[in-house]
C-alpha cells in the first residue's frame, strides 16, 4: 500500500519465471517489466533508497553503463509515480495493449480466476490457493437468489488477501437491500452488471422482467460508494442493431468500461429458429462495427471469449449465466476446484485444491490456452481487430461453451 496525496494505492508486483513482471495498481492499471524493471520496482516499493537499489541492480545485471541504470531508475520511479493516481479500479486487459501483452512471456499462471459463488467454506479454500499460486484478481459470478452472507465473506478474504475482487450479476440478484454499502466496506473493487439493451422490452426479454429499471439506480449508487462501474453486453443480432444507443446511455451513467461477448453459432445452425444468435461467419464484421464504435465513444472494452449458443437452453438463460470466463487472461475455478481454460471444450485441467499447479498448467487442455497468449493469430482477411488477438472469432472450436457463469 502507498499514499499520494491522502489517496492509498494498492500495488501487486508478480515476476514471471523468465525473470519479467508486471506491476499492477489499485486494480486499475498495469505495466509490463523487464527483469531490471522488476528489480527496481520491487526496491522502490519495498522504500529502498536510490544507491541501494542501484548498487543491487549493477551487482546483478551487468554490462549496462551507469547512466543507463539511472535513466532506467527514474523512468521505474515515475512509473508508480503515474499508476499511484486515482483509477478507477477496473482493469482492462486487452492481449494486444502494449504495455500489458503476455506475448513472448512465460506466464506461471493466468491473471485472473473467475468463479461462482458458493459457500465461505468452499470459496475461502479457493481464493487462498490463487493467491499462494500468484493470481492477484477473482471475478465472482452472482447467481439468482444469492446468499448476502455468502458474498459479503467471499469478498472480506479477498479483500484480507490482498487480491482485486469483483462481481458479476444482474442488477436483479443485487437488488437486496443494504447489500452495495456492506459489499463496499468489505472492499470490493468493481461490479459487472449484464446490460443487454438500453430498450426494457428487449433487456427484460433477456434478464428478466424489470431488469433495466434497476440497472441504472445500481450503476448511481456505485458511483456513490466508489465501486467501479462496469457494464457486460452480450452481442446479439437484436442487441447489436441497438448498440450505439446502448452506449450511450451507457457514458450518460458514467459507465465507460464495457466487456463484449457474443452469443454465435455455426453457419449451418444458423436457422430461423434460432437466428438472433449470430453466426459465425459474421463475427468478424460485428466486431469491427463494435470496435469501431467503441473507439468513436472512446469506450474502455475487453473482449471475453464467443459463447457458443447452445439451441437447447434459451438464449436469455445462457446470457444470465454469462461466459465460462471474463477474458483470454482468466481460468474458471468451479466451486468444487476443478478448473477449466477460457475457450475451448469445457474439459477440467486439474483440481485447484488437491493438485499441484504445475500439474495443471502442464495439461494438455491448456497447451492451445498458452499458444493463444503467447503469438497472435491474424489472417489477411480482417483488419487489426483486438477480438482477433487470442483466436479467429469465425473458429467455433476457439469458442466456450455455454456452461458456466454462475454454474457450480
Amino acid at each position: 500500500m502507498r499514499e499520494v496525496d491522502g489517496s492509498f494505492t494498492r500495488f501487486h508486483l508478480r515476476v514471471e519465471p523468465d525473470g519479467r513482471g508486471m506491476l499492477m495498481a489499485n486494480a486499475s492499471a498495469a505495466a509490463r517489466l523487464s527483469p531490471v524493471g522488476v528489480r527496481m520496482a520491487k526496491g522502490l516499493l519495498d522504500g529502498e533508497t536510490k544507491d541501494q537499489i542501484l548498487n543491487e541492480t549493477r551487482q546483478r545485471f551487468r554490462g549496462a553503463s551507469p547512466g543507463a541504470m539511472v535513466e532506467d531508475y527514474h523512468l521505474i520511479e515515475n512509473l508508480i509515480i503515474s499508476l499511484s493516481l486515482p483509477g478507477d479500479n477496473y482493469p482492462i486487459v486487452n492481449l494486444e495493449d502494449p504495455e500489458i501483452s503476455p506475448f513472448d512471456i512465460e506466464l506461471m499462471a493466468p491473471w485472473q480466476a473467475d468463479l461462482p459463488l458458493a459457500s465461505p467454506h468452499e470459496t475461502i479454500a479457493i481464493l487462498d490457493r490463487l493467491w499462494e499460486i500468484g493470481i492477484p484478481h477473482v471475478t465472482i459470478f452472482v447467481p439468482p437468489e444469492l446468499d448476502p452472507d455468502y458474498l459479503i465473506q467471499t469478498i472480506e478474504r479477498a479483500e484480507d488477501l490482498g487480491m482485486i475482487a469483483g462481481v458479476r450479476a444482474r442488477a436483479t440478484d443485487l437488488n437486496v437491500t443494504g447489500l452495495l454499502d456492506d459489499i463496499s466496506m468489505a472492499g470490493i473493487d468493481y461490479i459487472t452488471l449484464l446490460v443487454a439493451s438500453n430498450t426494457a422490452m428487449l433487456h427484460d426479454s433477456l434478464a428478466g422482467v424489470d431488469d433495466l429499471a434497476k440497472v441504472w439506480p445500481l450503476f448511481a449508487a456505485m458511483l456513490e460508494c466508489e465501486i467501479a462501474p462496469v457494464a457486460e453486453l452480450p452481442l446479439t443480432r437484436r442487441t447489436t442493431a441497438e448498440l450505439e444507443v446502448t452506449l450511450e446511455r451507457l457514458l450518460e451513467a458514467q459507465v465507460h468500461n464495457v466487456n463484449f461477448v457474443a452469443y454465435a453459432i455455426p453457419d449451418i445452425l444458423a436457422i430461423e429458429e434460432n437466428e438472433d444468435f449470430l453466426p459465425a461467419s459474421s463475427l468478424p464484421q460485428v466486431a469491427d462495427m463494435v470496435e469501431e464504435m467503441a473507439s468513436e465513444l472512446e469506450v474502455r472494452f475487453i473482449w471475453q471469449p464467443p459463447v457458443g449458443g447452445d439451441p437447447n437452453i434459451s438464449l436469455g438463460e445462457q446470457i444470465v449465466r454469462g461466459p465460462r470466463c471474463s477474458d483470454d487472461a482468466s481460468i474458471r475455478v468451479n466451486a468444487n476446484g476443478d478448473v477449466i481454460p477460457p475457450r475451448g471444450a469445457s474439459q477440467i485441467a486439474g483440481n485447484l485444491l488437491t493438485d499441484d499447479w504445475e500439474k495443471i498448467w502442464s495439461n494438455t487442455s491448456f497447451v492451445r490456452y498458452r499458444e493463444r497468449l503467447e503469438r497472435p493469430t491474424r489472417c489477411d482477411e480482417c483488419p487489426g481487430m483486438a477480438i482477433c488477438a487470442a483466436d479467429c472469432p469465425r473458429n467455433v472450436s476457439g469458442w466456450s461453451t455455454s456452461s458456466g457463469g454462475y454454474d457450480r
